[in-house]
């Protein structure tokens, strides 16, 4: 007959008549009885077949094994072999123990299999001995098999849940380094060191992109983006959430369509990202502001950024040249409007009257009426600057 350990058919489970039971309890107390020696002589075998464990101490793998093996065994009356919630967190204290000692966890699974082997050719000797029926010997492959199964799945539960925490702490650790790189909170030489970790060459230049994706779905999808984009031969990105906005440290630029806003700023070294950075922040706080799409450098918003001026300095210059266009009368907000629509056209008249669908007399009369209500004349340059740096800081506080 084949003993081979492996899954029984359904006829050879455990639901056997009473008395083949009782023989296979019988030989599992028996083993009990014996456990010590025996696991002496399976630690020896372990040790021999696995040069994984040269490392481990004695004492420690014949405590583990002979944990989960007594678990298996003393819980056959009442579950028919396998784990039991006790063997469960055995094993599991032992797999997480191996990977502390960088103990790969398929030599564990392997380990398992040894010893299920180990105790199954001790249980068909006693029962041989006894002259059992096959039916016994059967039952013991089955409890072999069941205990095998269920470790297994432990161990991969066990693997899983460090994959997941390894990636976790990478994670962590990703955004803690850029977060202290872009905020010029580290030594040019722990630079040197920690960028390596990440894959970053600390003589080698990047560009710092920032973004605030309004769609949380679209976070993932950026990511990959600028994952796939950045990258050349030599170099790869690095990116992460940092206080809740999508920071990169890219060798080139991305390429984002007008999907997304992304700001960058000029490449510079790893030790002098951090300015580089808080440009690329104020480019894109500025872009979100006024709905600019795309990437975008502080070259591309013109003279958008004049127009965050201190509250203080603004509101002065507002009611000193704006309070008019706020006294509730009629028209006042055309006429505001198409003053910005003709500043934002190069003073195209023409262009103005067809993006306002009006005649251009009547972009003429708007024009004339904001000098009067205004006295800003948007002929002189010294005025056209002041017009739309007031208009503008508007449209910012109104978003």
């Amino acid at each position: 007959m084949d003993h081979a350990l492996g899954s029984p058919s359904a006829g050879d489970s455990l639901g056997r008549p009473q008395e083949g039971r009782d023989e296979l309890l019988i030989l599992a107390s028996n083993y009990l009885e014996r456990l010590d020696d025996q696991v002496d002589s399976l630690v020896a075998r372990l040790r021999e077949r696995m040069p994984e464990y040269a490392a481990v101490p004695t004492a420690e793998l014949r405590a583990y094994t002979a944990a989960i093996i007594r678990s298996a065994l003393e819980q056959l009356p009442v579950t028919d072999g396998g784990l039991d919630a006790g063997g469960i967190r055995a094993l599991q204290e032992l797999a997480r123990r191996r990977v502390e000692q960088g103990f790969p966890l398929e030599a564990l699974t392997r380990s398992i299999q040894i010893s299920a082997r180990f105790v199954l050719d001790a249980l068909d000797e006693e029962a041989s001995k006894r002259g059992l029926s096959d039916r016994v010997v059967l039952a013991a492959h089955d409890l072999a098999w069941r205990f095998a199964n269920d470790a297994a799945g432990v161990i991969n539960a066990v693997r899983h849940d460090v994959a997941v925490e390894a990636a976790r702490r990478d994670a962590e650790q990703r955004v803690d380094f850029l977060r202290a790189l872009l905020h010029a909170q580290l030594s040019a030489a722990r630079i040197s060191v920690d960028a390596r970790t990440f894959g970053l060459d600390p003589t080698a230049k990047y560009q710092p992109l920032c973004a605030r994706p309004a769609d949380q779905s679209d976070w993932a999808a950026l990511t990959a983006v600028l994952q796939r984009t950045c990258a050349t031969h030599e170099l790869l990105p690095v990116v992460a959430v940092v206080d809740g906005d999508l920071v990169a440290v890219v060798p080139k630029c991305p390429v984002v369509g007008d999907r997304w806003l992304v700001a960058t700023a000029e490449p510079a070294g790893l030790t002098d990202l951090a300015y580089a950075f808080d440009e690329a922040v104020s480019t894109l706080e500025i872009a979100q502001t006024f709905g600019l799409t795309g990437l975008v450098t502080i070259a591309d918003l013109g003279p958008l950024p004049l127009a965050m001026l201190g509250a203080d300095t603004a509101a002065h210059l507002e009611h000193r040249y704006l309070r008019a266009l706020d006294d509730g009368q009629p028209g006042r907000q055309d006429v505001e409007d198409t003053v910005w629509d003709f500043l934002e056209y190069d003073r195209n008249l023409d262009q103005t009257a067809l993006d306002l669908h009006v005649h251009r007399n009547t972009v003429r009369y708007r024009l004339a009426r904001f000098q009067e209500l205004t006295n800003l004349d948007l002929r002189c340059t010294r005025d056209v600057v002041l017009a739309w740096c007031l208009l503008a800081h508007r449209r910012v506080q109104r978003s």
